[in-house]
């Protein structure tokens, strides 16, 4: 159509208003093809055990080592699921892993896995756990520090059978990071390779990465452990967010020992202890954001502040009694968003550090695995103001359920003698969930 259309405008300027002719018209109708979507084997990627910038002795102070091993539980609904170690970041024994739900008939098999490591060795003391999420070409960490005594370290894990050629995309508090080696960054299949943040930029309060990967789909976390002077102040492990929306709703947000932070906050080298909502803004345009944090009987705060585009707020949060919070995040443009909080224990050393990311939305059936720790829970949330009705079954067939009241959190709980077994909730409605330890600081 588009060269009948040149042609009668040509025609028109040579020939005037002698005469109209009518073209003959063309018509392309496009191939059709049915295309049935066919199920694949599913993965979930561990990152493997804590890490650490030097050996055993202190030395090779940038080189990765491993420090201890951690826990991972699985399971599948489908039945047994195979498990693989890839090779560790510059030849250590981090032992990363793929765990494979095998396709069985036309259904998509689901799959849950999660891990979890207390450490108290060298500079790293403190409990992390993580859940071991799918691969992907596109990878939020919202999370970290790269001041003085803190250190964040970017693991990228290649489970395919083709390099994976990643770029990062650093934003900070004073806006986008620029530097030699940031992109391009090369890892090897079935391998992991891990990445300091400070080799781009050092004294970044608030930083916030954007992973993105061609050639093999990867699973990218980041390890951010704090010394305050000489003092170990905890570790935990910042996994993928959502994708900067315009909702995010942030669930199982732990704040203990809240009576203790005052006071350790007035030593000028613990400011980051601060209960903080972190903000990207990936954009150029600034963003008012409204957010309110709750328990499950409503107990909590709202407020409303406004975020420069382009760059990354640390949003304090003040005044939260102990409990547990669903934060959800209303801005007018697009961020992405995480949740920090620090367990604060009375005894001297007895500081962890820990970071909530956005949790996915619940449409259906869902595997989720609670690591090895203490009061591991599943955390479900009710955005909406209607009322959702939720269903998890535990271990082999023990059902709990509920409606979730729009706008609170619903907390099922389990028998304790399986602490790391399989939940299957299912929603009918739009629904959050997060399953993990709560954090409990040494010295408690």
């Amino acid at each position: 159509m588009a060269v009948g259309g040149v042609g009668l405008a040509v025609a028109a300027a040579v020939v005037g208003g002698a005469a109209v002719v009518r073209l003959p018209s063309f018509e392309t109708v496009p191939a059709g093809q049915l295309v049935t979507p066919v199920p694949v084997d599913q993965q979930r990627v561990c990152t493997g055990a804590l890490l650490q910038l030097s050996d055993a002795e202190g030395q090779q102070a940038t080189t990765a080592s491993s420090v201890g091993r951690a826990a991972v539980a699985r399971q599948s609904g489908e039945g047994e699921v195979a498990v693989e170690e890839l090779a560790g970041a510059d030849g250590s024994d981090s032992r990363p892993s793929v765990v494979t739900a095998p396709v069985e008939g036309s259904d998509v098999p689901l799959v849950a896995a999660a891990q979890s490591q207390s450490v108290d060795e060298g500079d790293l003391r403190g409990f992390a756990s993580a859940p071991c999420t799918e691969p992907t070409s596109s990878t939020w960490l919202i999370g970290g520090s790269t001041e003085t005594g803190r250190v964040s370290l970017i693991s990228l894990v290649n489970p395919s059978e083709v390099n994976a050629t990643v770029d990062l995309d650093i934003r900070s508090e004073t806006g986008e990071v620029q530097g030699p080696g940031i992109d391009g960054i090369v890892v090897a299949p079935r391998s992991q390779k891990v990445v300091p943040l400070s080799g781009f930029a050092t004294g970044l309060v608030s930083p916030a990465v954007h992973v993105s990967s061609r050639g093999g789909q990867i699973v990218a976390t980041l390890q951010q452990s704090v010394v305050r002077t000489l003092e170990p102040g905890g570790v935990d492990i910042v996994t993928g967010s959502a994708a900067p929306s315009r909702e995010s709703v942030v669930t199982g947000i732990v704040v203990r020992d809240s009576a203790n932070l005052e006071g350790a906050l007035a030593d000028p080298s613990s400011s980051d202890l601060q209960s903080v909502l972190r903000v990207l803004v990936p954009g150029q345009d600034s963003a008012q954001v409204s957010a309110s944090l709750a328990t499950d009987d409503g107990t909590g705060t709202t407020f409303e502040t406004r975020v420069e585009g382009g760059r990354v707020t640390d949003v304090p949060i003040d005044g939260l009694e102990d409990g547990v919070y669903t934060a959800t995040v209303r801005p007018s443009t697009a961020v992405a968003v995480a949740a920090r909080t620090s367990p604060v224990a009375a005894a001297a050393g007895g500081v962890d550090l820990s970071w909530a990311a956005p949790s996915p939305r619940l449409s259906g059936d869902t595997e989720a695995v609670v690591p090895d720790g203490e009061g591991g829970r599943l955390w479900l949330a009710n955005p909406g103001q209607d009322a959702v009705t939720a269903e998890v079954t535990v271990g082999d067939g023990d059902e709990r359920g509920g409606e979730a009241p729009g706008g609170r959190r619903s907390a099922p709980t389990w028998p304790r003698a399986t602490p790391s077994g399989p939940r299957r909730p299912t929603a009918c409605g739009r629904v959050s969930a997060s399953r993990h330890p709560q954090p409990s600081p040494p010295g408690r």
